[in-house]
C-alpha cells in the first residue's frame, strides 16, 4: 500500500517538470523518421518525378489524391507524437488521442515486425529482387521509406506507452479477473465471439500466403511475392488470431494472462493491424490507383473486406470496455 500511495505524487511531480529526456528523445526520433517520407511526398504533390523508373506511373488523380491523403497521415504522426510527450497532451479528449493512434499502430506493426527481417532474409537466402520486378520506383525509396516507418512504429509505441502510463495508470495494474463487467458487457461478449469468423477468414487466408500458397493471387500479386511479403502476410495472420483470442479472454474475465495490460496490448495492436492495414489494401484494390492494383484478385479484397469487419468490431469492442473501465473506480481497489 506504500508504493501506491506515492505514485500520485510522483507522477505529479514528473507531470508539472515537464518531459524528461527519454522522452524528448523519442519524440525526437520518430519526427526525424517522418521528414523523409514527407519530404518526398510535398515533391511528388510539386510534380516531381524523383525516385520513379517511370514518370507516366506518377500521373493519374487517384494516385495524387492518395498522396495527399498519406502526407497527411505522416503529418499526423507528427503531431501525436508531440502529444505523447509534452504536457498539453494529456488534456487532449481521450478518443482524440487513441483513434490515431491505433491507426498507427494497426499500419506500423506489421512493418515493424516483418520488413526488417524479412528484408535480411531475402538478401541471404533468395537471389530474387527485394522490391519484385518491373517496379515503377527506385529500389532507394523503399529503403528509405521503409526504414523510416519502422523508425516511427517504435517510436510511437514507445511515446504512447510512457503517456499511457501516466494518464491512465489504472490500466496497468489491474488484473484482467478484476476488471468490472459494465452494462454493456453481454454485448462485448456477443461482438467478440461474432468476430471470430471473420478473423479466422483473415488470418487462415494470410497465414496460407505466408507459407508459400498462390491461389486467390494472380497477376501483380504473383510478381511481387517474396520472403519479405510473405512474412509480412504471416505477421498479419497471426495479429489478426491473437486479436480474436486476446478479445474473447478479456470478456471472459480469463485468469491468465494476469495482467489486463498484456491481453489488451495484443488485442489493441491485432484490431489495429487488421483494420488499418486491410482497410488500405482494399481502398487500392478498389481505387487502382496506377501501378499499385492493377490487376488485383478478387480473393485479396474479401480477405482485406474480413480484415476491416473483424477489426472494426473488435476495436469497438475494445472501446466500449476501456470506457466502462475508466469510468469504474473499482479497478484501482485490486491492485496490491
Amino acid at each position: 500500500m506504500t508504493v501506491s500511495v506515492h505514485r500520485p505524487a510522483v507522477r505529479a511531480r514528473a507531470a508539472h517538470g515537464g518531459p524528461g529526456p527519454l522522452r524528448l528523445a523519442v519524440c525526437a526520433a520518430t519526427i526525424a523518421a517522418c521528414v523523409p517520407y514527407l519530404t518526398i511526398k510535398i515533391a511528388w504533390l510539386s510534380g516531381s518525378t524523383v525516385g520513379w523508373n517511370d514518370a507516366s506511373a506518377a500521373e493519374g488523380s487517384a494516385l495524387y489524391v492518395g498522396n495527399a491523403i498519406t502526407l497527411g497521415m505522416d503529418a499526423a504522426a507528427v503531431l501525436v507524437a508531440l502529444a505523447f510527450t509534452f504536457r498539453w497532451g494529456r488534456r487532449i479528449p481521450a478518443w482524440l488521442v487513441l483513434a490515431p493512434i491505433w491507426i498507427a499502430v494497426g499500419l506500423l506493426a506489421p512493418i515493424v515486425l516483418a520488413v526488417p527481417l524479412g528484408t535480411l532474409l531475402q538478401a541471404l537466402f533468395s537471389s530474387e529482387p527485394l522490391t519484385g520486378g518491373d517496379n515503377a520506383l527506385q529500389g532507394w525509396v523503399y529503403g528509405m521509406v521503409y526504414t523510416g516507418f519502422t523508425v516511427q512504429g517504435v517510436g510511437l509505441l514507445a511515446a504512447f506507452v510512457l503517456y499511457a502510463r501516466d494518464r491512465w495508470p489504472r490500466i496497468f495494474e489491474i488484473r484482467t479477473r478484476s476488471v468490472p463487467k459494465g452494462p454493456t458487457h453481454s454485448l462485448q461478449v456477443l461482438l467478440a465471439r461474432g468476430a471470430a469468423v471473420p478473423g479466422a477468414v483473415f488470418a487462415a487466408a494470410q497465414l496460407f500466403w505466408a507459407f508459400g500458397g498462390t491461389a486467390g493471387l494472380r497477376g501483380h500479386e504473383l510478381a511481387d511475392r517474396n520472403l519479405a511479403q510473405q512474412l509480412a502476410d504471416g505477421v498479419e495472420g497471426l495479429l489478426g488470431a491473437a486479436c480474436v483470442v486476446a478479445l474473447i479472454l478479456i470478456v471472459q474475465r480469463a485468469g491468465r494472462p494476469a495482467r489486463f495490460a498484456v491481453p489488451l496490448a495484443v488485442a489493441w495492436a491485432g484490431s489495429g493491424a487488421m483494420f488499418a492495414a486491410s482497410l488500405y489494401g482494399l481502398l487500392v484494390v478498389l481505387a487502382q490507383p496506377g501501378f499499385l492494383a492493377p490487376d488485383a484478385a478478387s480473393a485479396t479484397g474479401l480477405v482485406a473486406l474480413a480484415g476491416v469487419l473483424t477489426g472494426l468490431v473488435t476495436g469497438l469492442t475494445g472501446a466500449f470496455l476501456l470506457a466502462e473501465g475508466q469510468s469504474a473506480r473499482p479497478m484501482a481497489s485490486s491492485t496490491p
